[in-house]
């Protein structure tokens, strides 16, 4: 008889595996981790379909050029998001986990933190484009686009929802953020209006996003008015946020450098062709994003009650992303001209090869989502600097020796075999604990916590 089962007076009764997990799945903790990934999905799934094909109408119109000015204008800026990030989102949202009577010292200190750190981040970006790029409407460009680091503090917002398991607002704040904001690019472009009235509508864009966060967050937990800075905190989370800092800065310069150096190397018409090639190859990055984000709380409560149910669990969450990577990139590999030429036109056809090689991308990336989970959790702060400084590396280098040889394929390559090297301290994990892929046979039913106020764990998550 199937160990499973058992016999009772009305027939056979289910006690293994299978009622265990019906019992987890009916648990409240689990219902409201569901729910609130419910509303994670449609939010970034909206967001992502408008503004990805928002996006397809404006290149086809600019064109791979013009297209491409844009393009290297929003990377170059990007690379300098860290400094007015401080690295210190995810502390805020550990803080903000373990001390919710305190949230108003600790979003009030972040946010003017944020506010000091987006002037300096502005001044140093537009400082740099003065210096290094050329006389051309790039330049203009990124002095507009890089205003928007002035306004980006009201994001600390984001992560007292998120704290709370309350993804329907900041999804309502998202859908309504990106509706506008496409809408407005879409009648822009149809208006024959070019790439520099697009980088004043990226600005408004922060302006837009402070304005629904203080209106949310005043209805749902009050005035914003009540924030107060403290210098303690400020000090603490500094010190707990450096390593966060150095690690996030080297991943966005191994995220956006390609596409600077393309422009360099080459010339503008192929930062355009490549971008189109990595917007197609990015546009489901949000599954694993939140598939990880969503079941990162439960992994991370099955720690408090077995190391090994943590390890077989973190194991399945590694299989299950890379298998889903493979699943998505080789359709996408195998009809990659076809799909550039239906999404952006016959013009960037010629991109169709940086498809074909940056989807495989997506298994690296899926492996350091959940590396960066396991390291913070961990708390392996020198592991995850060295793996985002080796990354970076590696990217910068490979670019620098393949793009003049071969081109902007030869920087799809880079990129593939950089994002590879994310996984790195899951193979060390592997190694040194021997996991087991199987699904784990002890009971679940205690993992998720019911937490009908806060969550009780410290999960990472990526805005």
């Amino acid at each position: 008889m199937n160990s499973d089962m058992t016999l009772g007076n009305s027939g056979p009764v289910r006690t293994g595996i299978g009622s265990r997990f019906s019992n987890w799945i009916k648990t409240p903790g689990f219902q409201r981790y569901f729910k609130n990934t419910g509303w994670l999905l449609v939010g970034r799934v909206v967001t992502l379909v408008v503004s990805f094909f928002a996006t397809t109408y404006i290149a086809r119109r600019l064109g791979p050029t013009n297209y491409g000015q844009l393009s290297y204008a929003i990377s170059f800026t990007g690379i300098f998001s860290f400094i007015y990030s401080l690295g210190i989102d995810q502390v805020l949202y550990r803080d903000l986990v373990k001390y919710p009577e305190k949230r108003n010292v600790y979003l009030g200190t972040a946010f003017w933190m944020r506010a000091v750190a987006g002037i300096l981040a502005t001044i140093i970006c537009i400082t740099i484009a003065l210096l290094t790029s050329e006389r051309d409407i790039s330049l203009t460009l990124i002095c507009v686009i890089a205003s928007t680091f002035l306004f980006n503090a009201f994001n600390v917002v984001n992560y007292e929802f998120q704290a709370n398991v309350q993804s329907k607002q900041l999804s309502i704040i998202g859908i309504i953020g990106s509706l506008t904001l496409n809408g407005l690019k879409v009648l822009a472009i149809f208006f024959g209006k070019g790439a520099l009235y697009l980088a004043i509508i990226f600005a408004f864009e922060a302006v837009l996003y402070a304005g629904l966060y203080i209106l949310y967050r005043t209805r749902s937990y009050g005035s914003v008015l009540n924030w107060k800075f403290d210098k303690r905190a400020a000090m603490s989370m500094l010190q707990d946020s450096w390593p966060i800092l150095f690690a996030g800065a080297f991943a966005l310069i191994y995220v956006r450098i390609d596409q600077v150096m393309i422009k360099n190397l080459i010339d503008t018409a192929s930062v355009g062709l490549y971008d189109a090639a990595v917007r197609i190859a990015e546009v489901w990055y949000f599954i694993p994003a939140a598939i990880a984000s969503s079941l990162f709380p439960a992994i991370v409560n099955s720690k408090m009650v077995s190391e090994k149910i943590y390890r077989k669990r973190l194991a399945a969450l590694i299989a299950t992303l890379g298998g889903l990577a493979c699943i998505v990139a080789l359709p996408v590999a195998l009809l990659a001209p076809f799909i550039m030429k239906l999404l952006f036109g016959p013009a960037f056809v010629a991109g169709s090869t940086v498809l074909q090689i940056y989807i495989w991308g997506g298994l690296g990336t899926s492996l350091g989502l959940v590396a960066n989970f396991y390291l913070v959790t961990e708390n392996k702060r020198v592991l995850m600097l060295t793996t985002s400084l080796i990354t970076m590396l590696a990217n910068v280098g490979l670019n620098l020796w393949f793009i003049p040889r071969y081109g902007i394929n030869g920087s799809a390559w880079a990129t593939f075999i950089s994002y590879m090297l994310l996984g790195l301290p899951l193979l060390l994990l592997l190694r040194k604990s021997k996991m087991n892929v199987n699904p784990p046979q002890d009971t679940a039913v205690n993992v998720v916590v019911d937490s009908s106020n806060q969550p009780e764990v410290v999960p990472v998550l990526e805005s």
